[in-house]
């Protein structure tokens, strides 16, 4: 059985077409488990009509990204068998027909303990995926293209990740430290240094825009203290959890550099 796991608030239309579309995608039956972070736009009871045994976990909306996933995780972990598979997923992704069969395809041909899958935006430019590490002293990455070639990632987006539970269960949980971003590269990092080998789908997997930097803590044109708010924003790069994060995965001295450079680059209007 196929445990599909997400976090919602208040995206009923993208959720359920992201539900529909894992339908096209996925040839067999799923059970669905969602950490709602209190929505009030029928997301949970459009959720409970998608056709599939699902279960929402009803919480609060302090939770965003990370906290949503790991309850979901949690919820798996104690109720999926252990044969079960085990597949994240942000639920604004529009999965592509029979997609998560050939990945799961991919998986099981390479040996690998996950897979991850490539997303692309509307014109067919990758936004999310596999990630490989540039530095080992410095948090520099770049997404690394689906080819049909075996292709292994150091960390993932984790906007599609199919992994078996026991996979999931060598590798624990989220980060609690982090709000919202960040606990997907961690847990890819976590995964490498457990020898733990995550392959690359070879094709797009589905479609997912990406964060447009419009609006956000880099967006040029905002004035340093807007930018300023916006960047210690849960859904920006708190300083907390982006120096937990460095300093975690590269130690203290990069964790001290790339704490000050967010910083250095409002100043100076980059």
């Amino acid at each position: 059985m196929l445990w599909v796991l997400m976090t919602t608030f208040n995206r009923k239309d993208k959720t359920i077409a992201c539900i529909e579309s894992i339908k096209k995608a996925y040839s067999e039956d799923f059970i669905v488990v969602d950490a709602d972070a209190g929505s009030d736009d029928g997301t949970k009871e459009a959720l409970k009509k998608c056709g599939m045994e699902t279960h929402i976990l009803r919480c609060n909306r302090e939770i965003f990204w990370n906290g949503g996933m790991r309850a979901s995780m949690s919820y798996a972990s104690i109720h999926a068998a252990e044969e079960d598979m085990i597949l994240l997923v942000n639920d604004d992704v529009v999965f592509f027909p029979d997609s998560i069969d050939k990945l799961y395809g991919r998986l099981t041909e390479s040996g690998a303990d996950a897979a991850v899958g490539a997303m692309c935006d509307s014109f067919g430019n990758q936004t999310y995926g596999g990630v490989r590490m540039r530095s080992k002293h410095f948090a520099r990455f770049e997404l690394i293209a689906p080819v049909e070639e075996y292709t292994y990632c150091d960390t993932f987006n984790c906007n599609c990740l199919l992994m078996s539970k026991r996979c999931m269960m060598n590798a624990g949980n989220l980060d609690a430290a982090y709000v919202h971003s960040m606990g997907d590269y961690d847990y890819g990092m976590r995964m490498k240094r457990l020898g733990l080998k995550v392959i690359c789908s070879s094709e797009f997997t589905g479609e997912c825009e990406g964060n447009d930097t419009a609006g956000s803590w880099m967006d040029k044109n905002l004035e340093r203290k807007v930018r300023l708010e916006k960047k210690e924003s849960p859904k920006g790069l708190p300083a907390g959890d982006w120096y937990h994060f460095v300093k975690k995965n590269y130690g203290l001295i990069p964790a001290c550099y790339h704490s000050a450079t967010p910083y250095i680059r409002i100043l100076i209007g980059k």
